[in-house]
């Protein structure tokens, strides 16, 4: 695993997939698992570079007020700069899971065009007015065309996807049936839709 600069740590990341690849992704996640391959078998089957990222209960404080100097401001600082370094001059794909997802989103909106493509997979809606005051005004200008991914048995449903669709230029929501997931609390993960959102922010990289 490599390290990033990040206040007076470091954020941990792995790349895998294709070295060199045109294409590259960067995913956002928290836990054991946050820079391991969601799915090495449906990884292998396209072209692309992932760059999995992951992130602690430090590093998401403060999401409403992201680009002062909390330690979720100082994280996108981080994450442009990783970003930056492993795919100069690129454009991208991003994908945010469930706790990363608002990170994400202020990441692809930082970035500006440089992110083209963005995920979110259980991802909640805001939960009170001043995070939605504050995060609807990042949406409104948000480049990328994004997917929402919700279903099972939570912790994100059909109202918080159609909450960021309809503040979203470009969105589409998908929600998974129960019985197509098998994770140990029937939450959506990541694993469970990696094809999928692969296939959303990493177009035409598919082997053929």
């Amino acid at each position: 695993m490599s390290l990033a600069p990040w206040l007076d740590g470091e954020l941990g990341y792995r790349s895998f997939g294709t070295p060199g690849a045109p294409r590259a992704v960067f995913v956002l996640r928290t836990g054991d698992v946050a820079t391991t391959d969601p799915d090495a078998r449906v990884t292998s089957g396209y072209d692309v570079r992932i760059v999995a990222v992951g992130l602690d209960a430090p590093e998401l404080e403060d999401p409403p007020v992201f680009g002062g100097l909390t330690p979720a401001g100082l994280t996108v600082q981080a994450l442009r700069d990783l970003l930056e370094r492993e795919a100069p001059g690129a454009t991208v794909g991003l994908v945010g899971e469930r706790a990363a997802g608002p990170i994400a989103i202020y990441l692809a909106a930082a970035m500006g065009p440089v992110v083209d493509r963005l995920a979110i997979v259980g991802v909640r809606s805001p939960s009170d007015p001043l995070s939605r005051d504050l995060r609807t005004p990042l949406l409104d200008h948000l480049d990328a065309d994004v997917l929402v991914v919700v279903g099972g048995e939570g912790p994100a449903g059909d109202d918080d996807a159609s909450w960021y669709v309809d503040r979203l230029r470009s969105a589409e929501a998908e929600v998974v049936p129960a019985d197509e997931i098998d994770s140990v609390n029937g939450h959506v993960t990541l694993t469970s839709v990696w094809e999928r959102v692969l296939t959303h922010v990493a177009p035409g990289a598919e082997r053929r």
